[in-house]
């Protein structure tokens, strides 16, 4: 029996995650409460996230880890590994994106969907799942990679899925000069981020812009998936963009949470739209 991811607890700006069989300790900003278990829990890790004030940072490792293991989340089967960002592979407050992907996918059939900064691919299982053909995008060759063994972790590699290591500003206007045509479009955004050729990406600039471009590429958008984790970005904030530039109505909000027996950890927001089965 695969052993599955797990929030065990959440507090003073940190939180304790079992992933599989191994405990680690990360930091987690929106977690000011208090610690609800005991200071032994907390102590009794394998590895803790130490942050650089530089950014990124790196692991202080209590015992050797596996540089990757198998850990099972949201119905789906994932390597775990822990980066040097304090990234372990998975978002797993996106559990109920990917739930919702698969609902509006299997109502409507075959679609194209286009998933930018697409990461370790959470969302694209939950596509190809459902029947989706989907475009995986993301700036990181090696993500990308991590991404393909998810797929093979779920048996899905048979699946059409295309991977791309690219900027995704720049292969979006390309899909627009190819007259490409995207059904469906999943987006997360980073705060800040660098392209492969050392493009640069800032959120609160770039995002309003990329938007308009997808626009071009979406005339017949069935749904829309928008989510990130930058400060200043609400959901209504991101729910007002889809409004402005798509047009759309009956935008759904909220912030993404990661579900414990003790304190949900929101983490991040969401504005997702589908159009309605009826217009179809």
């Amino acid at each position: 029996m695969l052993l599955v991811y797990r929030l065990l607890d959440s507090g003073n700006g940190e939180k304790l995650e079992q992933i599989a069989g191994f405990r680690v300790r990360r930091q987690a900003a929106q977690a000011f409460w208090d610690c609800s278990l005991s200071k032994e829990a907390w102590q009794t890790v394998d590895a803790t996230h130490v942050r650089s004030k530089k950014g990124g940072g790196y692991w202080d490792f209590h015992r050797k880890l596996p540089p990757s293991w198998i850990v099972e989340w949201g119905g789906f089967q994932f390597k775990a590994k822990l980066t040097p960002f304090g990234h372990i592979g998975l978002f797993p407050e996106q559990a109920d994106n990917w739930s919702w992907l698969k609902k509006v996918i299997s109502e409507r059939g075959e679609l194209e969907v286009l998933n930018l900064f697409a990461y370790t691919g959470g969302s694209t299982l939950a596509c190809a799942q459902a029947g989706a053909r989907v475009t995986h995008l993301d700036a990181s060759k090696g993500v990308v990679s991590w991404a393909r063994e998810n797929a093979g972790l779920n048996n899905l590699s048979q699946k059409p899925v295309r991977w791309i290591v690219d900027d995704v500003v720049k292969f979006v206007k390309r899909e627009i000069r190819r007259g490409r045509n995207y059904q469906g479009l999943i987006l997360d955004p980073p705060t800040y981020g660098r392209g492969n050729q050392g493009e640069t990406w800032k959120i609160e600039d770039d995002l309003l812009e990329l938007l308009k471009s997808l626009k071009k590429l979406t005339p017949n958008l069935q749904f829309m998936l928008l989510s990130c984790h930058s400060p200043g970005f609400s959901g209504l904030v991101l729910s007002q963009m889809m409004r402005q530039v798509f047009n759309m109505d009956s935008i759904e909000t909220g912030e993404m949470v990661t579900a414990s027996e003790r304190m949900p950890l929101p983490s991040g927001v969401f504005s997702r739209w589908s159009l309605s089965c009826s217009a179809l």
